[in-house]
């Protein structure tokens, strides 16, 4: 009963060479307040996605908590795109959501800003020379 709205183990983005390189090496132009987009192409196939809130903001590990929560639940039920321009690309894509704000959202006014920041990376990424070619 696999329905597709899954954040599965292997789409997370883990490993300190993988993250080193996104952030020395990613495209940093996806930012829609209050998060910040970081992506870079990959040679693993689908989508990896690291989901960021920073400590010195949040003190308390329970309000960073609630935001990569909401975050999470976003990019599950929103990924579809992305992963379709992604394989119809064939290639690789690694994602960092981070969160910018000092403050916590609401998950509606949140998911908003999320989804205009998803659509311009399902843009980047469609406009992007094919692996194939």
């Amino acid at each position: 009963m696999n329905t597709g709205f899954t954040f599965t183990k292997q789409e997370r983005l883990c490993g300190d060479t993988q993250v080193d390189r996104l952030f020395t090496q990613g495209n940093r132009q996806i930012a829609v307040f209050p998060v910040r987009l970081v992506w870079i192409p990959s040679d693993a196939p689908g989508v990896r996605v690291l989901i960021s809130a920073p400590k010195r903001k949040f003190h308390h590990a329970v309000d960073r908590n609630r935001i990569k929560r909401q975050i999470r639940e976003f990019y599950r039920l929103h990924s579809a795109a992305l992963k379709e321009a992604v394989k119809s690309k064939g290639m690789g894509l690694d994602v960092a959501f981070l969160f910018l704000d000092n403050r916590l959202w609401e998950s509606t006014p949140l998911n908003d800003r999320l989804l205009t920041a998803m659509d311009r990376l399902v843009a980047e990424v469609v406009n992007l020379p094919s692996k194939d070619a």
